[in-house]
């Protein structure tokens, strides 16, 4: 065999070699950044207050107000004598639950997720939160667009932590936990 087919030979499977090692990194670095499909878990949550893991009873019998947060306005370094835009206007927050919330039901329950946890207050025909503490790092949202439907959103830098509580068809607590 000659020097010259000795040498190819070579260049070749280490060019070879090579390119395999450079696709399989390439292939484990984007599989291991790419975003995980959403995970959600629905827990039934029975009357009488017995509920799956990882909802708890709520231990005061008598729910805390709900609270609304707004940002406040900073102060303006000029002087003007009118605002560039309206300041917004606080909602006060109710002093207890509405009475479709305090009857019947289930009544009120804890649920943790990753992002932070919610009470909410099953009724009869509403579900009312009672509390959304988020954990460190996330910030919380939430929204109410039907009384039998209350949807509490904790956001992190890279996770995101969806939990929604219905009253139909039954009684429950769905997780949603999205990492990327």
């Amino acid at each position: 065999m000659s020097r010259l087919l000795r040498y190819f030979l070579v260049w070749l499977s280490c060019t070879a070699v090579t390119v395999t090692a450079v696709f399989l990194t390439v292939r484990y670095v984007v599989h291991s950044t790419a975003p995980m499909p959403p995970t959600a878990r629905a827990l039934p949550i029975a009357p009488g207050g017995g509920t799956l893991a990882p909802i708890t009873t709520s231990p005061s019998p008598s729910p805390s107000p709900s609270r609304t947060t707004t940002p406040k306005p900073k102060a303006s370094p000029s002087h003007r004598a009118t605002p560039s835009r309206p300041a917004p206007t606080p909602r006060k927050p109710s002093a207890t639950p509405s009475a479709d919330c305090r009857d019947g039901g289930v009544g009120a329950q804890t649920v943790h997720s990753q992002g932070g946890q919610v009470t909410a207050r099953w009724g009869a025909e509403a579900v009312c939160l009672v509390s959304a503490v988020p954990a460190p790092g996330f910030t919380t949202q939430t929204a109410q667009h039907a009384p039998d439907e209350l949807v509490v959103t904790f956001s992190g830098s890279h996770h995101r932590s969806q939990i929604t509580a219905t009253l139909h068809p039954q009684p429950k607590a769905a997780i949603s936990e999205v990492s990327w």
